[in-house]
């Protein structure tokens, strides 16, 4: 008995000992418990500090709605649509937010955002409190709030990037001086026509119109000048033209018209005509009145190309045509055109290589006095032969010699052989002898011509007395007064001067009477006409009248027969130049003549 009450005590104490191991145990769990419970609670409310933080700090708009309202809006939030403060924002929607042309794409994503769960990013227009429409990038998602399904919403403006986009490309598809469309732009504009017009089986035209005399405005006034002019033809020609219409700048003084909604051919020209007539007026330029006008070309969808850059290189041919064929008129294109045009781009690449290419040299022609049959001088003409194409026409190459610029540089080399092959003559024993050189329009107006000719002068030893410089009627009175400057300029060096192609042109009869010129050419037009044309006799005579009044020597061009040489020493014609007594010649040939000092019609080359 004793036994079974010490062995129960045992036990008895056993599982007090356990029992209260048991019970520090819970103790230390329950502490555990409690201390990982207040860390996770610590834990959470630093997160949702932080989360708090991060919300209200972050520079991007943030809004949350549910139910159909929004519950939350950041700082930046308010910022972004200017109220006044947060709450403002509270209990509207989102949609409420967006730009009116965007609610409907907004209410759609926010639909389907719900509905699938997933997110969704882009670009948008929002409306401020304040009324202003701005651009936002926004991502919205979808999350549960308290139980029900909500949107969760990161906006941030992006106004200034898109003004700058915009900026950006709107220079890359405008012209920055005159605002209109560029090459780009027009480029685009064509290839939607023709897909357009191909599909509903309709035409169009396309024009390509040119300044005619710009560079001679740019070079004589100045570049301010230039963009000016520039500026007020694309204005006046714009307001020429109908919504439909597309005018371009697409370089110095080439524009683009695309007239793509009209019923005939004949509507399109209508229009391209009131453009024309836009440019064409008498502009005031630093005080001196100036003609502007304009040469187009014109080409029509499908017939003369079916491709943007068919329909420009139809209507740039067809615009060259009109240049040639004298300026401020329009040419449609036909099929003869490409080849001309074709041609016209291979005599001026050509030409750039002319003179390296020792392809250029002068002939000849002599100038002999009527009564006595004595050479008083010659006139150093511009030839050019080819190695494919053979001899070409002075009136073929030298056009394309001014347009492109390269009339500087030939005209500089034009001089020095001149210079060099009379001073080449008189050594040789030839009686010294006046050598009579063009000038272009184009030298003319350039700065630098005296130095230029000096220089020449100075390179080939020639007394200047034995060299004239022939200056066009039109070269001449572009700019009167600073023609009549660098004559003076020129007299001073010693040489002598001409006035080239009088008739042609238009002359201030004050002016001429003021230049320091020896001699008036008459053009050879009138020449032609003399024996049939009593109108070009009178003129003639008329001509040679004044020009003597004025104490100067004529001197008549292309005088190819008897008759005509009749004529004018009848009516006092002082020296003829023309095939009548020579053509234009080599320089060896030429020497022989002169090295004989007189000419008559038995030994004529001409005859």
């Amino acid at each position: 008995m004793a036994e079974d009450i010490e062995f129960y005590k045992r036990r008895l104490a056993r599982e007090r000992n356990a029992r209260k191991q048991a019970e520090a145990l819970i103790e230390q769990k329950s502490l555990e418990l409690f201390y990982q419970a207040q860390e996770r609670e610590l834990a959470l409310r630093e997160s949702e500090e932080r989360y708090r933080l991060l919300v209200e700090s972050s520079p991007d708009a943030i809004l949350v709605e549910s139910d159909g309202r929004i519950v939350f809006a950041n700082a930046a939030a308010q910022h972004l649509f200017h109220a006044d403060s947060a709450d403002v924002l509270l209990n509207r929607t989102m949609t409420e937010l967006a730009a009116p042309a965007c609610q409907a794409q907004v209410a759609t994503a926010i639909h389907e955002l719900k509905r699938d769960g997933s997110s969704r990013a882009g670009e948008e227009q929002a409306l401020r409190l304040d009324g202003k429409i701005i651009d936002i990038t926004v991502t919205r998602l979808s999350f549960q709030y308290r139980g029900n399904r909500a949107v969760h919403m990161v906006a941030r403006d992006i106004s200034e990037r898109k003004e700058l986009e915009t900026r950006l490309h709107y220079q890359a598809t405008h012209d920055t001086l005159t605002g209109l469309p560029n090459r780009n732009l027009l480029v685009d504009r064509l290839d939607l026509a023709i897909a357009e017009a191909r599909r509903e089986n309709r035409r169009f035209m396309v024009s390509f119109i040119d300044l005619d005399r710009f560079k001679w405005i740019n070079d004589s006034f100045g570049h301010n000048a230039g963009d000016a002019l520039l500026q007020s033809v694309a204005s006046g020609m714009s307001a020429c033209l109908r919504e439909s219409d597309l005018l371009a700048r697409i370089g110095g003084d080439e524009f683009v018209l695309l007239l793509c909604n009209t019923s005939s051919e004949d509507e399109s020209v209508s229009v391209l005509r009131r453009v024309m007539a836009a440019v064409n007026h008498r502009v005031t330029i630093d005080g001196h009145v100036i003609v502007v006008t304009c040469s187009a070309g014109c080409s029509v969808y499908p017939d003369d190309g079916d491709t943007a850059d068919a329909l420009l290189r139809s209507s740039d041919a067809a615009m060259y045509r009109a240049k040639e064929a004298g300026r401020n008129t329009m040419q449609l294109y036909n099929p003869d055109l490409r080849s001309r045009f074709n041609e016209r781009v291979k005599l001026q690449t050509d030409l750039r290589y002319a003179l390296e290419r020792d392809e250029l040299d002068l002939h000849y022609q002599l100038q002999v006095e009527i009564h006595s049959g004595s050479i008083k001088g010659v006139e150093a003409l511009l030839r050019w032969k080819h190695p494919e194409l053979g001899n070409i026409a002075p009136s073929r190459f030298i056009p394309i010699a001014e347009e492109s610029g390269l009339i500087q540089s030939i005209g500089e080399w034009v001089l020095r052989r001149a210079c060099a092959q009379n001073k080449s003559w008189q050594l040789a024993g030839i009686p010294p002898i006046r050598i009579s050189v063009n000038l272009s329009a184009k030298q003319v107006n350039r700065q630098g011509l005296e130095s230029q000719v000096a220089q020449c002068l100075a390179a080939t030893q020639l007394d200047p007395a034995w060299l004239e410089l022939e200056l066009t009627e039109s070269a001449s009175m572009d700019d009167p007064d600073k023609t009549l400057t660098l004559m003076h300029s020129l007299r001073k060096l010693g040489v002598a001067l001409s006035i080239d192609d009088f008739g042609t042109g238009y002359s201030n009869m004050q002016y001429l009477r003021l230049f320091p010129v020896e001699k008036l050419k008459i053009d050879g037009s009138f020449v032609k006409g003399i024996v049939h044309d009593t109108g070009c006799r009178a003129i003639v005579d008329a001509m040679i009248s004044l020009a003597h009044r004025l104490g100067l020597t004529v001197v008549a061009e292309m005088a190819e027969t008897a008759n005509q040489v009749s004529i004018l020493a009848a009516c006092g014609c002082d020296q003829i130049q023309g095939n009548f007594y020579s053509k234009p010649i080599p320089a060896d040939q030429c020497a022989e003549l002169l090295s004989a000092g007189r000419m008559s019609e038995l030994n004529s080359l001409g005859a």
